[in-house]
């Protein structure tokens, strides 16, 4: 009943009703009202005729029908058909995670996929050719798993066609890729959550003979430092058309390099104008001023500062000891000794039955073993000496008479006196070599081992006397122990470059041959590689309470704010001079924030490393402070991470996986070093199910 027409309509046929028919005119109970009552029912009865009508049937079946689905949408034509394809993909979905959740193993285990025989259908009960080929590690673990009760695998491969099974050398590709991409969205979004990152690379040649150069990204969030290796590139398949030379020569340059670490942030969508930092080791073509990789990205990356790597550089200066002539020889002796015991079987089992234990070596690029391998002589030297001397009563000529040589080239006054002058240094920089490997480390941590071993070493030049003379009671004795004594080397007035102090002390004259010119050449070479404006990185550690406690604010101030001024446009204070008024408020809360606790506070509850300092800043309060602070955290001190990579690198891509291409060595690489990343199946399913241009045989998405 229509209260408007003050008349009466069929509800099924206003609503389902055709709005034409050939044979019948539409109109009483559907297209006007019924406004007469007298004759309802009955033969001849308005209802009775109108029900009876063809169309009036046919709009309560779609009537009905309509209600039916409303109340169950399962019951829609349209709708079966979606849920029969929803099924249809839920059940592809499964039959590819045993798959991929395999390919994960794999790949954080460090397992080789592929065998001598990786392509054809899965056998699960043929083993016969499994004995005349090994059919891969891949393919044997999904045999596992089937054998071990995965049904939904063994159903996939036993139904489906031999072209979608999806375990093929070209599939295993593809999901590989997928899973290292999603590793990289993974921290590609923590970064720009960081907002501020720096930049860590280096490159190396692999097993393959290709230049691989290895990104990592630092950066801070949750208080937190993080390194990350994103990825690996082919160097010089990435260098770009502008910087092959007008000769056609491909020449890996400082700015091709640069080049391509730009590149790199642009396709992941990094803003190059957040990059705060660029840590490189200090060779000239990362370095160089006016073509080295460092200055072509601050083309580009305005506000980063170059942070050169201060294990490199501790390396370095060490290295300059090989300036003294002793010393050089000395190193020399001890490689020598090295190689000539692990070059044999023979020769390292006698050393072993002598020493319990092989003799670790001096890689000059592996900061701890290079310590390590140099120690380790201050103690195993007796026992090296009775295995020569073993050796040298063999009838193998070559052998007898390099331990022959060797052993007179130990039981030397000068080498003794010089391995441990060089022990008594190393002992101090050991451990700040471990230090600086850190991916925690910040700037202020940095800044006080570096400082606190020149303190050390320059306190032994100025006691030079006292400290050596204890040296050279250790070294007498040790040569005791060796069957002769530490005597003065032979002097002659012609030889004019020779050491010829005018002394007849044993003490003194290695005391001034070697000591002290090997203090000399290592503090030398520290003053100049760790100068102030490198430490200091612009005086942006005056924030930290621990180091600006107690001394005068308005002098800070004026360092700070002079030191802040490149980082201002990133700030998100607003323009220069907005920035400037705002760090000049806050930093004057911030210095009477912890000047107030001073003797009341213990010295150990001022924060005294950047990253404590910024989880005990209130970003409310102290937000300038708070990104400024951030920055100095995301300053990388050490390149560390990069030649974790290339470990990482060289166990992945052995000679026996010496052809894997680069998509796939990043994605295993991905794996291996990001164990702690979850990784989500779902979203690796969806993303090998949308990859561009590629039709699946099976559908893994809506």
């Amino acid at each position: 009943m229509s209260d408007v027409s003050k008349g009466l309509y069929c509800k099924y046929c206003l609503l389902f009703a055709p709005a034409t028919k050939s044979n019948v005119t539409l109109k009483t109970l559907v297209k006007t009202p019924l406004l007469k009552f007298s004759k309802l029912t009955g033969k001849d009865g308005c209802l009775t005729v109108h029900s009876l009508n063809k169309y009036h049937l046919e709009s309560v079946l779609s009537g009905n029908a309509f209600l039916k689905s409303y109340r169950d949408p399962s019951f829609s034509i349209i709708n079966q058909v979606n849920l029969q394809r929803l099924k249809q993909i839920n059940e592809n979905r499964e039959r590819i995670k045993p798959i991929i959740e395999t390919l994960i193993l794999c790949g954080r285990q460090n397992i080789a996929l592929r065998g001598a025989v990786d392509d054809g259908s899965l056998l699960i009960n043929d083993t016969s050719n499994s004995l005349v080929a090994n059919p891969g590690n891949f393919r044997e673990l999904l045999k596992f798993k089937i054998n071990s009760g995965d049904q939904k695998l063994k159903n996939h491969l036993d139904t489906t066609s031999s072209r979608a099974t999806y375990i093929s050398k070209t599939a295993q590709n593809e999901l590989l890729n997928c899973i290292g991409e999603e590793i990289q969205l993974q921290i590609i979004k923590d970064i720009n959550e960081a907002k501020f990152y720096a930049v860590i690379f280096d490159e190396t040649t692999d097993i393959a003979h290709r230049e691989q150069l290895s990104l990592s990204i630092r950066y801070v969030l949750n208080n937190k430092i993080n390194e990350k290796f994103l990825t690996f590139v082919d160097a010089y398949q990435s260098i770009l058309e502008e910087d092959i030379m007008s000769s056609g020569e491909t020449k890996l340059t400082g700015q091709a390099l640069g080049n391509i670490v730009l590149n790199i942030l642009k396709q992941f969508h990094l803003n190059v104008k957040n990059c705060v930092g660029i840590g490189t080791d200090g060779c000239a073509v990362m370095t160089s001023k006016s073509i080295g990789a460092v200055t072509t990205i601050l083309k580009e990356c305005f506000y980063a500062v170059r942070c050169p790597c201060f294990n490199h550089a501790l390396n370095n200066s060490l290295a300059q000891s090989s300036k003294v002539v002793s010393i050089r020889n000395t190193v020399g002796c001890l490689k020598e000794i090295v190689a000539f015991f692990n070059g044999s079987a023979k020769r390292t089992a006698i050393l072993k039955n002598k020493l319990g234990k092989s003799l670790s070596g001096l890689c000059q690029t592996r900061w701890i073993e290079q310590h390590d391998g140099i120690l380790q002589f201050k103690s195993t030297l007796p026992k090296i000496l009775e295995a020569l001397a073993d050796i040298k009563l063999w009838t193998d000529k070559n052998s007898s008479t390099k331990a022959n040589t060797l052993e007179l080239s130990i039981c030397n006054s000068s080498f003794i006196i010089s391995l441990y002058s060089l022990i008594d240094v190393l002992k101090w920089t050991l451990p700040v070599s471990r230090i600086l490997q850190s991916t925690s480390l910040d700037l202020e941590s940095a800044n006080f081992v570096i400082q606190g071993v020149k303190e050390v070493l320059n306190e032994n030049r100025t006691n030079s006397h006292n400290v050596f003379k204890d040296i050279f009671i250790e070294s007498s004795n040790m040569a005791k122990s060796l069957g002769f004594d530490i005597q003065l080397p032979r002097t002659s007035k012609t030889q004019m470059n020779r050491a010829n102090y005018p002394t007849q002390n044993a003490e003194d004259y290695y005391r001034w041959s070697i000591y002290i010119p090997l203090l000399e050449g290592v503090l030398g070479d520290m003053n100049t590689r760790f100068c102030p404006d490198v430490i200091g990185a612009f005086n942006l550690r005056l924030l930290i309470p621990k180091v600006f406690r107690g001394k005068d604010n308005n002098t800070l101030s004026v360092k700070i704010l002079e030191a802040s001024k490149r980082f201002f446009p990133l700030l998100s204070s607003g323009s220069n001079n907005t920035a400037d008024l705002h760090l000049q408020g806050e930093l004057e809360l911030w210095f009477k924030f912890w000047n107030k606790n001073i003797g009341v506070w213990s010295e150990d509850q001022f924060p005294s490393t950047a990253i404590d300092a910024l989880g005990k800043c209130d970003p409310n309060i102290f937000p300038t402070v708070y990104q400024l602070l951030s920055i100095v955290c995301t300053l990388p001190m050490s390149v560390a991470t990069a030649e974790r990579s290339f470990s990482t690198l060289r166990r992945v891509k052995t000679w026996l996986r010496s052809r894997m291409q680069e998509d796939r060595l990043t994605s295993l690489c991905l794996l291996n070093v990001h164990r702690e990343v979850e990784i989500s199946i779902d979203q690796i399913i969806d993303r090998f199910g949308k990859s561009d241009n590629v039709k699946r045989r099976l559908d893994f998405v809506i």
